[in-house]
């Protein structure tokens, strides 16, 4: 009878046990889904306003500039690049954080004539954004720089 109290009270403990390693699995892997979701959500926001400069800044004319700065901060050997694409009138977010890659692409409310592009970093996290009008070829180009 002593032994089987025993084999009971063991049986018990190993189903607390694996219990208890299952709920800290659980929580380790929502805690890395919760991180990555706030990651993504800060640079789809950070893409819209973004977007929504390039076009203030088109709309206001030659000369205007906007200085932006990445709302998020970054570790080391992170970094966030901002690119104007032609081809196809986008703004390309790109970014490396925590070794993971992310990218996310707006369409351009304004057409973009030449391809321009920044990398934010740790120590660089601000930048402009810049309209230059292009006598010569009529054309009011948006640019982004450091």
């Amino acid at each position: 009878m002593r032994a089987q109290i025993s084999l009971d009270l063991l049986f018990a403990v190993t189903l607390i046990t694996l219990t208890i390693v299952n709920l800290a699995y659980i929580a380790s892997s929502e805690t890395s889904y919760a991180e990555t979701f706030d990651v993504i959500t800060n640079l789809k926001v950070f893409s819209i306003d973004v977007r929504d400069s390039v076009a203030k800044v088109y709309a206001v004319g030659d000369g205007f500039s906007i200085r932006k700065e990445l709302p998020m901060s970054l570790n080391e050997g992170d970094k966030v690049t901002v690119t104007l694409v032609p081809s196809n009138d986008t703004i390309m977010i790109s970014a490396t954080i925590a070794g993971r890659k992310y990218l996310v692409i707006q369409n351009s409310p304004v057409p973009i004539y030449r391809e321009s592009s920044v990398t934010l970093t740790e120590a660089d996290r601000e930048f402009q954004i810049v309209a230059k009008y292009n006598e010569t070829e009529g054309r009011l180009y948006v640019d982004v720089s450091s």
